[in-house]
């Protein structure tokens, strides 16, 4: 078993659940260059299933586990592209280390949360993706690779589906204010972004280009005072700025 230390002596990444063949050479080179990950859980099966699996991907490297505890050292230590983080290591009542850990790594966590509100509140802390357990692994690798490029954030089908039947709530003054000054094609991203399409898709969908597609979401997440698209969705719902743009769409289709 080998453990990396940090110079202060804490314990941070650990490579001791190491069942699985070697990592393989990410595209263009070694290991390393493709897509680094952390895992952070509780159980050695769990994690040693979960780098069996991922090493199996041609640019998807595990560079080593951490519980729980000291997963914000392990990710300052070793700085992954991505932490896969499998409840109960973190869950959403560890709000300080789920957003000290968003703050140095892309995010997704993997936990029962089919309540939409619970979804949107670890989105809000600033994690990319809300996983289920029962996520196919195609899915996982999948989203592993979106929430990577930084294009995407996911919440479980299960909740998504019920996002439109949270109760409605009354605009508050954030919303009242952001919507006048949302342009229509803003307004269409936002409302593509709730239902966790990534900038290729929206550009598709919008027949514009993926640039035009990020500048649309910079101006977004600025109009909305948020560092992320994940967040942004989550103060959309959380403000009532959904509940006030479905309102105004209702109303210019009577008008």
């Amino acid at each position: 078993m080998s453990v990396h230390r940090r110079r202060s002596g804490h314990r941070a990444v650990r490579d001791d659940w190491s069942a699985s063949p070697a990592h393989h050479a990410a595209p263009g080179g070694g290991a390393g260059r493709g897509i680094r990950v952390l895992l952070c859980c509780e159980g050695s099966i769990v994690g040693a299933g979960m780098r069996a699996l991922l090493d199996q991907q041609p640019d998807i490297a595990v560079i080593g586990y951490s519980t729980g505890t000291d997963s914000e050292a392990a990710a300052a230590d070793s700085t992954p592209d991505v932490t896969v983080v499998v409840a109960p290591a973190l869950t959403i009542e560890n709000k300080r280390e789920l957003t000290a850990l968003a703050a140095l790594t892309k995010v997704i966590h993997i936990t029962k949360a089919e309540n939409a509100s619970r979804s949107i509140e670890i989105l809000r802390l600033g994690v990319r993706a809300v996983l289920a357990p029962d996520t196919s692994a195609d899915e996982l690798i999948h989203v592993l690779r979106t929430v990577s490029a930084g294009s995407a954030m996911v919440i479980p089908e299960a909740a998504r589906r019920s996002l439109d039947h949270l109760p409605q709530r009354h605009a508050s003054a954030l919303a009242a204010s952001v919507v006048p000054s949302l342009t229509p094609r803003e307004t269409e991203v936002i409302v593509l972004l709730t239902q966790g399409k990534s900038n290729a898709e929206i550009a598709e969908k919008l027949s514009v280009s993926t640039a035009t597609v990020r500048s649309h979401v910079h101006h977004l997440l600025r109009k909305l005072g948020v560092g992320s698209r994940a967040q942004a969705v989550a103060v959309a719902y959380e403000t009532g700025l959904m509940a006030a743009i479905e309102q105004n769409s209702k109303d210019a289709g009577r008008s």
